[in-house]
C-alpha cells in the first residue's frame, strides 16, 4: 500500500470552502494565489446554490466532529491526514494543556508548518508546547512506532480522521483501522472518531464533472465501508473495540462515530 501525496488539492478545496464560509480565521492562509484563481473560476461556472449545499455540508461535517470531540473530552488528540486543518490551531488555543498531533504526508507537514509560522506571526499568538507535527503515511506505517515518542499513553486519546477513509480500498481501510486498534490498545481510555457519507455529496451531471476533475488532478477515489450504524458496529466489534456511539447527522450528511477501545 502507498500513499497519494497528491492529495493537497483536496485540502486546498476544503481550505477553500472554509475561508468562503468564513468558518475560522485560519483557513484563508492555506490557499495559495493559484487555487484561489482556479477555485474561483470554478465558483463562476457553478451555480451558487449548488456551491452553497456542497460547501455548507462539508463545513458541518467539521462542526459535527468537533461536538463528538467535545462530548468525549480527551486530553490528547491524534488527527490523521490533517490535510489543511486548522482544528490544531483552534483547539490548542482553547486549552493550553491538550497535546495535539497533525499526522500527514512529509510534503503536506512541511507545507503546513510554513504557513502556520506566518499564521502565528500575523495573529501575534504562540504555538502550544504540546502541539505537535508527524511525518506519517497512516496506511502503510506502524502507528506505534511512529507516534511513541511523541503521545503520553497515559492521556485520555482520541484518535481522528476527518474526510480521509474515504478515499481508502478496503484493504487501505482494514490496515489503517487495525493499525488505531493497535496503538489505542497502548493508551488510557482510547477512541476513534471516524464518518461516513450517507449519500454522494457531489451528484447530477455538475457533481459528476467536478468528481472527474478531482480524480484527474488528485487521483483519488471515493470509496464506501459502511451501509448502516449496524454494519459500523459490527466492525467495530470485530476489529477489538468494545463499544460505539453512532450518530446520524442530517445537516451534514453524514454517520458520525466514537469507537471506544
Amino acid at each position: 500500500m502507498k500513499g497519494n501525496e497528491k492529495i493537497s488539492f483536496t485540502a486546498e478545496a476544503v481550505a477553500f470552502m472554509r475561508a468562503s464560509e468564513n468558518s475560522d480565521r485560519f483557513s484563508k492562509y492555506f490557499l495559495s494565489e493559484s487555487a484561489k484563481k482556479k477555485f474561483n473560476l470554478i465558483s463562476k461556472l457553478i451555480p451558487q446554490s449548488y456551491l452553497k449545499t456542497i460547501f455548507g455540508r462539508r463545513i458541518a461535517l467539521s462542526e459535527d466532529l468537533d461536538k463528538m470531540i467535545d462530548s468525549y473530552h480527551p486530553e490528547q488528540i491524534i488527527e490523521l491526514a490533517c490535510g489543511y486543518s486548522p482544528r490544531g490551531l483552534v483547539f490548542t488555543s482553547k486549552n493550553k494543556k491538550l497535546i495535539y498531533i497533525e499526522s500527514d504526508f512529509s510534503s503536506v507537514i512541511d507545507k503546513k508548518r510554513e504557513i502556520i509560522n506566518t499564521i502565528l506571526k500575523d495573529n501575534k499568538i504562540k504555538l502550544s508546547k504540546n502541539h505537535h507535527f508527524v511525518k506519517i503515511d497512516s496506511i502503510s506505517d506502524d502507528l506505534v512506532n511512529s507516534l511513541g515518542k511523541v503521545i503520553d499513553k497515559n492521556k485520555k486519546t482520541l484518535i481522528l480522521s476527518e474526510g480521509f477513509v474515504s478515499y481508502l480500498n478496503k484493504e487501505e481501510h482494514d490496515f489503517l483501522i487495525s493499525n488505531i486498534s493497535n496503538l489505542l490498545s497502548k493508551v488510557k481510555n482510547g477512541t476513534y472518531l471516524g464518518h461516513e457519507s450517507k449519500f454522494k455529496m457531489l451528484n447530477g451531471v455538475i457533481g459528476k464533472l467536478l468528481l472527474i476533475y478531482r480524480n484527474i488532478v488528485s487521483k483519488t477515489k471515493s470509496n464506501k465501508h459502511f451501509n448502516n450504524a449496524e454494519e459500523i458496529k459490527e466492525y467495530f466489534i470485530s476489529h477489538g473495540f468494545r463499544k460505539i456511539k453512532v450518530i446520524d447527522s442530517k445537516k451534514s450528511g453524514n454517520t458520525i462515530y466514537l469507537a471506544i477501545k
